[in-house]
């Protein structure tokens, strides 16, 4: 699996359940446990893109996540490997070809810039 910033995440989310662990204050293990928490889903939302990117269908994503197949779409939309391509607040399997045939070619994504400014 391609890295695509899950580690860095991941790394993150360990550091803070290792600061939970060792605090004293019932106060400063919620806020690590929660740093935790948003680190942990940036982590689970990159390794998720990168594994669809591989090759992996979005269905068997939420299989192996235990997330229900409509959770996935809207997820993978967030992470930085493929919000370029999402629209609509989810990212379709039409996006995901989109994204393996650009990342494949190594192509960077396209996007939209408008050519002259419309006036109000």
């Amino acid at each position: 699996m391609d890295d695509n910033g899950w580690r860095e995440s991941a790394q993150q989310a360990a550091g803070a359940i290792g600061r939970a662990v060792g605090a004293d204050e019932p106060e400063q293990v919620v806020a690590e446990l929660s740093a935790a928490n948003k680190a942990l889903e940036a982590a689970l939302r990159e390794a998720m893109a990168a594994a669809v990117l591989g090759g992996t269908s979005m269905r068997r994503v939420a299989e192996i996540t235990g997330m229900a197949p409509n959770s996935v779409p809207p997820r993978l939309a967030r992470s930085k490997s493929l919000s370029p391509y999402a629209g609509e607040g989810g990212i379709t399997s039409a996006d995901i070809a989109v994204a393996r045939y650009e990342a494949a070619s190594g192509r960077p994504p396209m996007s939209f810039k408008p050519r002259r400014r419309e006036s109000t």
